[in-house]
């Protein structure tokens, strides 16, 4: 984007009082810099004004600022995928992995992104499709930025699947679940399951079992192109989980297929916090010399 973007949306995290707060007075700053400013519409109910939902927002704007934590990044996102419009992601949340700036830094990021000191990167994500056992035609589900999980239904129930890889059949996996990860979420879920950390740069898909009951069962990472099938033979109820917020019901023998996702989202990156550095500070990936010698 090489100019200074005017339509300007803001979605945030609506439980929390410093999201709506923020989101006022920026709002008010940005219309007196000229902007149009779009509030997403749950943000905006909770503050008393009238909004747009975020998919809407997403293929309006030509730059999206969310507000809260790295869930509130991955739905902001979502609607973003395959659009012009970048994200800025301000951490107002937790950890706040996923963002480019934290809550003392947002004005100062905000004049960056309009001084074009900031570049605009891009982040792959994945996309699924089910064919169900009941017949149907097979139809594709949505895009997920982190990952895609197919677990039991049921809490602390290990499911049992057929999973096939770049068209080789890798035989029956009894787990709590299987991640496939984008390079961006292989930080995510993946990572509490055992899987590598992959800079967000990469076009990889990480394929991880959750709590394998066998000690060969190892994550994969897989090039662009390669498809993972997962089918459900379990008897019970099972579940397709989007970023963890888009939940899908699924039963015996029905069949998702996970690839890496050609439509990208386009982030602004912060050059004082790359990848290895956010790793140290939020994730606490260090040593220290003296136990090194």
């Amino acid at each position: 984007m090489s100019r200074r973007p005017r339509r300007i949306a803001i979605v945030g995290h609506t439980g929390r009082a410093a999201v709506r707060s923020e989101a006022a007075r920026i709002a008010r700053k940005l219309a007196r810099r000229g902007c149009d400013v779009r509030l997403e519409r749950d943000l905006a109910a909770t503050m008393g004004k009238g909004g747009e939902p975020a998919d809407r927002l997403g293929a309006w704007c030509e730059l999206m600022i969310s507000l809260g934590g790295d869930g509130t990044v991955l739905t902001a996102g979502r609607s973003l995928v395959g659009r012009r419009g970048a994200l800025l992601p301000v951490n107002l949340g937790g950890l706040g992995f996923l963002a480019a700036a934290e809550a003392e830094e947002l004005d100062a990021a905000i004049d960056a992104v309009f001084a074009g000191r900031w570049r605009i990167t891009t982040r792959s994500g994945v996309e699924t499709r089910i064919r169900r056992a009941r017949g149907g035609r097979e139809r594709a589900v949505g895009f997920a930025l982190n990952d895609a999980v197919v677990r039991s239904a049921v809490s602390y129930a290990a499911i049992h699947l057929r999973v096939k890889a770049m068209g080789e059949d890798l035989g029956h996996l009894v787990a709590d679940g299987i991640i496939a990860s984008s390079a961006s979420g292989s930080t995510a879920y993946a990572l509490s399951a055992g899987g590598p950390m992959l800079a967000p740069d990469l076009d990889a898909l990480v394929v991880t079992p959750a709590c394998a009951h066998a000690l060969g069962s190892r994550s994969l990472v897989l090039g662009p192109g390669s498809v993972v099938t997962t089918r459900v033979i379990s008897p019970g109820p099972a579940l397709l989980v989007l970023d963890g917020q888009q939940p899908v019901d699924l039963v015996r023998d029905d069949e998702v297929d996970i690839s890496l996702a050609r439509r990208r989202v386009r982030v602004y990156e912060n050059p004082e916090r790359p990848f290895l550095r956010a790793l140290q500070s939020k994730l606490g990936w260090q040593g220290s010399e003296r136990r090194s010698l």
